[in-house]
């Protein structure tokens, strides 16, 4: 049974070669992945994919599952870079409409549980704890002096007070960010298939606003 703790390499490469074989090692994976299957990804697979000798792939990686937490690291990496730009369109929504805001907001979360979900499921379930991306993404905005979202989310609602329920917006704003992440982690979990539905995802906007509005 897993702690939830991500698998780790034996070492870190230091020189140009190391990382270069490394980098294969990680595309391979990839690739394997992408046109074979989870099913079809090994230590030996991966290392003929990637034209090494197994031996090599050893020097660094333990097994498949250290493999992958390393590819997870590098695709969680560029998720977050990705997302800056996502931030500053949906900065851009705040003040034209509370729908609009959410339902990006909503699009954001979901594209980013389905890119980690859809590299390989069962390891993304098992691991998800520690592939937090929202915990990534916290990090980086408030490295750059941004409130997290924790803080943005309920200062977002204030902006629209006029529009809203009567309720402690403190309070509401927590309520809010709670259903939203349960219903799509039981998704991720129950119903993968319905992140991809529109439909779906009017849903989650419905719920949202039904509980904040008048």
């Amino acid at each position: 049974m897993s702690n939830g703790e991500l698998p780790q390499p034996r070492k870190r490469p230091r020189q140009q070669r190391s990382q270069t074989l490394v980098q294969a090692i990680r595309e391979a994976c990839l690739k394997i992945l992408e046109k074979e299957g989870p099913d079809r990804l090994t230590t030996q697979r991966i290392a003929d994919v990637a034209g090494i000798n197994i031996a090599s792939l050893y020097q660094y990686f333990p097994n498949k599952e250290a493999v992958l937490a390393d590819v997870y690291e590098e695709r969680m990496a560029g998720l977050v870079a990705q997302t800056e730009g996502e931030f500053a369109r949906i900065h851009a929504l705040t003040d034209q409409g509370l729908e609009a805001t959410l339902a990006a907001i909503i699009d954001l979360e979901i594209t980013l549980l389905l890119q980690l979900y859809q590299m390989y499921p069962d390891f993304y379930l098992q691991y998800q704890q520690s592939l937090d991306i929202r915990a990534r993404v916290n990090e980086l905005t408030q490295s750059r002096s941004n409130p997290s979202w924790e803080q943005w989310f309920p200062d977002f609602l204030r902006r629209h007070r006029a529009r809203l329920r009567t309720g402690d917006i403190d309070t509401m704003a927590f309520i809010a960010r709670r259903s939203l992440d349960a219903c799509l982690q039981s998704a991720l979990a129950e119903r993968p298939q319905a992140l991809e539905d529109p439909a779906f995802r009017q849903e989650l906007l419905n719920l949202l606003l039904r509980y904040l509005l008048r």
